[in-house]
């Protein structure tokens, strides 16, 4: 995946580039998922990934496309 620039309001202007989906900025912690908003800020990588398995099985929960997430296959990096 290339990086791309990413930007929020509370940067105070200042650009920020990730890859993956996992970044941080100002020591907070986002995730990024296609169907909402990037997720965060969390105090900790470790905490963002822990919120990305939460995320991911609430989601195939409620979902109506009946899409489904093999959990044990997910990369975390």
């Amino acid at each position: 995946m290339e990086n791309r620039e990413h930007k929020r309001a509370s940067d105070d202007q200042q650009a920020h580039f990730r890859s993956g989906r996992f970044y941080s900025v100002a020591n907070e912690w986002y995730f990024c998922v296609r169907e909402k908003e990037d997720q965060g800020p969390f105090s900790s990588k470790a905490l963002a990934e822990e919120s990305l398995i939460t995320y991911l099985m609430d989601y195939e929960s409620f979902n109506t496309k009946n899409i489904k997430f093999d959990l044990n296959k997910i990369k975390i990096n």
